[in-house]
């Protein structure tokens, strides 16, 4: 009987049987844990121009509430609701349907954002919690590269400065057609004082 025990553990076929279960067993116990707080993000929905026509019909009562319980401090609630109603409504932001990032530069540009201060806050909100982890995935990998084995004594500020640069590489490619930029960044470079004295005294 031991024997045979012995001989079903060895068997590959059923150590990945056991193994493979296993991990179900984990990630079935996981998912309820991962999506536990989905409801606290209910406030997302507040600002998804797909859904503005049916919220101007019927406020979005629950997602409301879901941002007064998360961030209620930071709201004055009878404004943000307001301000809300506004934007479902107005023909001028209904005109301007678009990403999350055009209605901040829409409210920005026609200087809204001081009129309608909680609306921007509350876009600005939505804008910096990130939907995924790829982006954080993405600096990581890319600090992977930029530090290497070789570079192994790079001082903190430095790399800081290159990841910087390697994940806003675009933007760093826009300012070539710029060329007072690099003249500006030469001039700052050659201010400060490089030489070192080394006479023994």
């Amino acid at each position: 009987m031991r024997k045979r025990r012995l001989t079903q553990l060895q068997d590959p076929q059923e150590r990945y049987r056991n193994l493979y279960m296993a991990i179900l067993d984990n990630i079935l116990e996981q998912i309820p844990r991962r999506f536990s707080n989905l409801e606290s993000m209910l406030f997302l929905e507040l600002v998804n121009p797909g859904k503005f026509d049916d919220m101007r019909q019927a406020f979005p009562e629950e997602a409301f509430q879901s941002v007064l319980k998360s961030y209620g401090h930071h709201f004055d609630s009878g404004r943000v609701r307001s301000e809300l109603q506004v934007l479902y409504s107005d023909q001028d932001f209904q005109s301007n349907r678009g990403k999350l990032c055009d209605y901040l530069v829409f409210l920005k540009d026609m200087e809204l954002d001081s009129a309608m201060p909680q609306l921007y806050k509350l876009f600005s909100l939505v804008a910096t919690i990130g939907a995924t982890s790829a982006g954080v995935e993405r600096s990581f990998s890319c600090l992977k590269r930029l530090k290497s084995y070789t570079r192994n004594t790079m001082g903190q500020g430095r790399l800081s400065s290159l990841a910087l640069l390697a994940i806003e590489r675009t933007l760093v490619k826009s300012l070539e057609k710029t060329p007072s930029w690099y003249d500006r960044v030469t001039e700052h470079f050659l201010e400060k004082e490089r030489r070192a004295e080394f006479t023994y005294k």
